[in-house]
């Protein structure tokens, strides 16, 4: 059997992130130094582009900026709300990132909380491709049925608008036109996002009278547009099957690594290392973006996360001797067209896997991990799925085309299902 190794450049459906969202100063410490100013506002005022959240002094406000325009909400002395367009104020946190170009994205349903908004907004960014690994600013547009806002107010007498009592004043709003303009973070818990939520999230009206937190949300979105980064990383795939049970080549539909994380369970780094391969696989052994998955077969090594990527993309079964589980030295999976038998090997280059993932991998296979280490485990493994989708799949895979490969019909073997073994782990302590 001869092998040849693929030269191949490829348009991949990758792109580069543009907005990294940074931070000064957490909103869990602040108040242990007395609302100590951790950044100016005004030494971000080049970035043309920047979007921020936070409070303004020592809590005397409401910080959000959007298209390079700072608005602070403010509490006047009758009770009202007012904005001023100051950049030489102070911050004793602020989350920021410069973005300079933005996408949009139609939002659909009713939602009735705070927490339902956080799970639209999840479902949506997931279904479009959007990597919710790393933390992302945002921003919703449209006309918003019922909010509750607030803006915070001084919490010592030494600062002006102090008021005995008081740390916040709320504002109820009914049928405001603006936007919501937020922060998505799985990591920024207690840093710039509440603890029991992945979202940070400020109320500008479309009149730019206002600016505050929010805290309550009730509304229809339909029609309302969900803004987001431009050329924010995508993988997704178009896929042709048959039209019914009994019916034709021709029905066609995307699916992205969202769908691929509901069918196997969880998002983890074989997950996104095993979708990534097959997208750039794919693409060389069909010269175009279309996945025809009732022309595949597939073999795949024995992990579970490859396993069901296999299965899920290539349309490849068990049952129908479209797919088999066996280990495969250095691969990940051979692919084979069926119509005209053209295979394809993908393995991992050398070096690809951190050895320390793969020496914890292995612990934790026996059940030998502590967990807190396990935890540790998981945060290798979501830093590595980073990695592996802001890297060129050229970089990380080989690929070779197999001539005259005959698939053989064998006796599926029976592998250890490794991703359940810890799930009955208990939580790690470690403060």
């Amino acid at each position: 059997m001869k092998k040849v190794l693929l030269a191949i450049t490829l348009f991949l459906s990758y792109s580069i992130l543009q907005a990294q969202v940074k931070h000064a100063g957490a909103m869990s410490e602040m108040g242990k130094t007395g609302f100590a100013p951790r950044i100016s506002l005004d030494s971000l005022q080049k970035y043309k582009g920047l979007i921020a959240l936070g409070p303004l002094g020592k809590m005397q406000g409401e910080i959000t900026a959007v298209d390079g325009v700072p608005y602070t909400g403010i509490v006047t002395a009758d009770e009202n709300s007012s904005v001023q367009k100051e950049w030489q104020v102070d911050a004793p946190f602020l989350v920021y990132a410069h973005v300079e170009e933005w996408e949009e994205i139609g939002l659909r349903g009713r939602v009735g909380s705070i927490q339902e908004l956080e799970q639209l907004i999840e479902s949506t960014l997931t279904a479009n491709g959007v990597d919710l690994l790393e933390p992302l600013p945002f921003r919703i547009q449209g006309a918003f049925d019922q909010m509750v806002t607030h803006i915070v107010t001084p919490r010592s007498a030494d600062v002006p608008g102090y008021v005995e009592g008081k740390t916040q004043s709320n504002f109820d709003h009914e049928q405001a036109s603006g936007e919501l303009i937020g922060f998505y973070s799985k990591e920024g818990k207690r840093i710039y996002t509440h603890h029991d939520s992945f979202m940070h999230v400020h109320f500008l009206s479309a009149d730019k009278k206002f600016a505050g937190h929010l805290d309550q949300f009730e509304s229809m979105l339909d029609g309302a547009k969900l803004l987001v980064p431009k050329a924010r990383i995508q993988l997704s795939f178009a896929v042709i099957d048959t039209e019914f049970s009994k019916g034709r080549l021709g029905f066609e539909q995307r699916v992205g690594l969202d769908d691929l994380v509901k069918f196997h369970g969880h998002l983890c780094d074989g997950l996104v290392l095993g979708a990534k391969a097959l997208d750039h696989s794919f693409q060389v052994l069909f010269d175009q973006d279309k996945i025809d998955r009732t022309d595949i077969r597939i073999i795949s090594a024995p992990s579970p996360c490859l396993t069901d990527v296999a299965t899920y993309l290539s349309g490849g079964r068990i049952q129908f001797g479209t797919q088999s589980v066996q280990p495969l030295a250095d691969g990940l999976f051979v692919i084979q067209r069926i119509s005209d038998g053209k295979t394809i090997k993908i393995g991992m280059k050398p070096g690809i896997k951190p050895l320390e993932i793969i020496e914890m991998t292995a612990k934790a296979e026996n059940a030998a991990l502590s967990p807190c280490e396990l935890d540790e485990l998981k945060q290798l493994e979501d830093e590595f799925s980073r990695e592996i989708l802001y890297t060129q799949a050229s970089e990380i895979f080989d690929f070779e085309e197999l001539e005259d490969f005959q698939w053989s019909e064998i006796p599926q073997a029976v592998f250890p299902k490794t991703d359940v073994i810890n799930k009955n782990q208990g939580i790690c302590s470690a403060s």
